[in-house]
């Protein structure tokens, strides 16, 4: 089990899916600070081409992974990439020859040690965190409950056919379990955030929460497309479909392309004083970060980011059971301009929120001229 190798490792996978960010991000941006997180939320990034990113974290495990990551993607070809990670099968031999080529720093191959061990013992990179420790004994206890019936939710052929299916053939009753478990708090806290959940503050149980984020993913995404579904029902990915869209070929060549020539830092501590400390910062993916800030924090991360912001930069927000609503005073709430990114989210596990840095004066004033033109029309990934 990962836990015998990695005592501070959250995440290895992830729990985001980063395709609302990629689609949030204008093209060449010049300076782009995002949670590193896993590195999975960071690597699309890339593909728009930042001339600078800095990945920042509290913690020195999770920094470490992306900057193996980061190592991986300026070095490999895509098929040895998922091979690595563990996306796809490779020979253990193979992974720890590729890991040992791999130009870390000193301090991050230290931090990495138990990665390499886990790696020596047949462990699969992406399924070392303990977020993806509790899905996988998520999974387990949904395999008891819900059996085969349940997995026949992926051999469904189209969305329609997976619609007719969780009508008629679908284990509700026993679904129902596995809902009431993942919607108990105090499993959430022992399993994974040993205490430091963030208390909900959304309204209704976290059960119905849970009922309504399922419901909504059955109804609007291929089961096989979902890495998140994947992992609740099958315990890992079976389907290339719903591999992180670091693994999307023409991500990865574009990521690629871009992280040879773009300065990438990698800084330990606290991304909204990093931020505020910077200048002309023109894209901040702060992930779930506000929810655990302190109350008073909570009304006042976006203020403290001013000093670093490039006029029109764009701050990306995500919650799950604690939502955080901000005061925006000096930007726009532009979160609608973004819908058609938010509806493909293959989690659904989240409330994205997108504010727009506003300029002062007649640049202001032009600014929100723009902005009412600019509804709706988000630039796809191309």
């Amino acid at each position: 089990m990962a836990g015998t190798y990695f005592r501070h490792l959250n995440y290895a996978l992830g729990d985001e899916d980063s395709s609302v960010e990629l689609q949030v991000l204008p093209p060449d941006t010049g300076r782009v600070v995002a949670v590193a997180g896993s590195g999975g939320r960071v690597i699309p990034l890339l593909a728009r081409g930042p001339r600078e990113l800095a990945c920042v974290d509290i913690s020195d495990t999770q920094l470490a992974l992306t900057e193996l990551r980061v190592c991986a993607l300026r070095m490999l070809e895509h098929p040895e990439y998922l091979g690595l990670l563990g996306y796809e099968p490779m020979p253990v031999a193979r992974r720890l020859e590729l890991l040992g080529k791999l130009p870390l720093s000193p301090s991050a191959r230290t931090a990495l040690e138990p990665l390499k061990a886990a790696v020596a013992a047949g462990e699969r990179i992406i399924y070392l965190g303990r977020f993806e420790q509790m899905l996988r004994t998520l999974s387990r206890v949904n395999g008891l409950l819900t059996r085969a019936a349940g997995r026949r939710l992926f051999d469904q052929a189209d969305l329609e056919a997976q619609r007719a299916y969780v009508r008629s053939g679908f284990p509700r009753r026993a679904w129902k379990g596995v809902l009431m478990l993942l919607g108990n708090s105090a499993v959430l806290n022992s399993l994974l955030y040993r205490g430091d959940f963030p208390k909900k503050n959304r309204n209704g149980s976290t059960f119905h929460i849970y009922q309504e984020l399922f419901d909504r993913l059955f109804q609007d995404i291929p089961a096989r497309k979902s890495f998140f579904l994947q992992m609740v029902f099958l315990g890992e990915l079976r389907f290339a479909e719903g591999y992180l869209i670091e693994c999307d070929p023409a991500i990865y060549r574009a990521a690629q392309r871009h992280a040879r020539t773009c300065r990438i830092d990698f800084i330990q501590g606290d991304i909204v004083e990093h931020v505020q400390k910077q200048r002309d910062v023109g894209f901040v993916s702060l992930s779930d970060v506000p929810s655990f800030l302190p109350p008073a924090r909570e009304q006042t991360f976006l203020e403290e980011l001013k000093p670093g912001l490039a006029p029109g930069a764009l701050v990306v927000t995500r919650g799950h059971l604690r939502v955080v609503t901000p005061g925006h005073a000096g930007y726009a709430h532009v979160t609608d301009r973004y819908q058609d990114a938010l509806a493909r989210e293959t989690t659904q596990l989240w409330t994205i929120h997108v504010y727009q840095r506003e300029p002062s004066g007649v640049a202001g004033e032009r600014f929100q001229e723009d902005l009412s033109h600019a509804r709706g029309q988000a630039e796809p990934f191309v």
